[in-house]
């Protein structure tokens, strides 16, 4: 029998030599660099597909027939895009009525919000005063605290609204002539609180303006006083004009929130429907309406409808996004919101 081969002998200077090229190849073209770009794009993709998913599922099934929801074939891309959907839900949500009721209390609401907050996180920033942690540190509270824990003494205050006590003085002396306003189902119910600084998520804007100018040198309100401005004059010239960023993040911020609120409107606004409290009975005015005529609606046509009456509902705000995200990001970067 013969014995094993023996293995040849190692060449040595031949592995040495290998591992100072690759040693130097990587000192010079340094391939982990191009290693992790790949690694980082393929991770900010997949991120950005999770977080996008259901707007392009939305997109797909806006424009998709609902044949077409049975057919393997078809997964992203409809093979004939129609815009019957979007027509059937224009018809249920009767746009023409609900989008003058969701302007006025999304526009009036967050003009409102961003003045008076601007005013009340100036005052918190720039002014010491007695007791300003406590209600620095209430206006912090009204951000845990949710809504639904008030609903009960707010409608009560807006269906017998008292200015102050005055109104209820006044009727009183009257006899009874002059009545308590009923603020249920005016707009009202939804500026009053905004005006005040308690409006949907007031707290946090607040904050967010605080943070701003806290982060503005003391230098300017020196500058200011030395050329006789005095607190308000030096907040409307000098501080103002600097805000443009923080004004537009909070009214972007301001403007989603009060266009997809559902709780304020339902609760205190009946008989004025917005986009999102028509969305929430979009399915069943949908068959109601199909009742009407005598027929069932289809769960594959009623989710057809739903994903184009949502498409719409969302629509102005993405456009309004994508021509202040420049503005948005950097204020958001000075103040050092995270995570909203």
């Amino acid at each position: 029998m013969k014995g094993p081969k023996s293995l040849p002998a190692v060449d040595r200077q031949a592995i040495d030599s290998f591992i100072e090229k690759a040693r130097h190849y990587i000192r010079s073209k340094h391939p982990q660099r191009k290693i992790w770009a790949v690694f980082r794009h393929a991770l900010l993709i997949g991120i950005g597909f999770v977080i996008m998913y259901s707007i392009l599922y939305m997109i797909s099934n806006a424009f998709r027939p609902p044949s077409e929801n049975f057919d393997p074939s078809v997964i992203w891309i409809p093979k004939a895009p129609t815009l019957s959907n979007f027509t059937d839900a224009l018809q249920v949500l009767q746009l023409e009525k609900i989008m003058g009721n969701t302007l006025a209390i999304t526009i009036g609401t967050t003009i409102m919000q961003v003045i008076v907050c601007l005013f009340v996180g100036y005052g918190f920033a720039r002014f010491r005063f007695k007791g300003n942690k406590v209600l620095f540190g209430l206006v912090i509270l009204t951000i845990i605290i949710p809504p639904q824990t008030l609903a009960v003494s707010m409608y009560s205050k807006f269906r017998y609204f008292d200015l102050l006590g005055i109104i209820g003085l006044l009727k009183n002396i009257t006899g009874g002539a002059i009545q308590q306003p009923n603020l249920i189902g005016k707009y009202w119910a939804a500026w009053l609180p905004a005006l005040t600084g308690m409006g949907l998520r007031s707290g946090l804007y607040i904050f967010m303006y605080r943070q701003y100018f806290m982060g503005m040198p003391r230098e300017l309100d020196e500058a200011a006083a030395i050329d006789g401005c005095g607190p308000y004059s030096t907040f409307l010239r000098i501080m103002v004009p600097n805000t443009k960023n923080i004004v537009i993040t909070v009214f972007l911020f301001a403007i989603v929130w009060n266009w997809n609120d559902y709780y304020t409107p339902a609760l205190y606004m009946q008989g004025k429907p917005t986009l999102a409290t028509s969305l929430a009975e979009f399915q069943n005015n949908l068959q109601m309406l199909a009742n009407v005529g005598g027929a069932n609606v289809d769960p594959i046509v009623v989710l057809t409808r739903i994903q184009a009456a949502c498409l719409i509902a969302i629509l102005p705000l993405l456009i309004l996004y994508v021509f202040t995200q420049k503005y948005f990001t950097e204020s958001i970067e000075n103040t050092g919101i995270t995570g909203i």
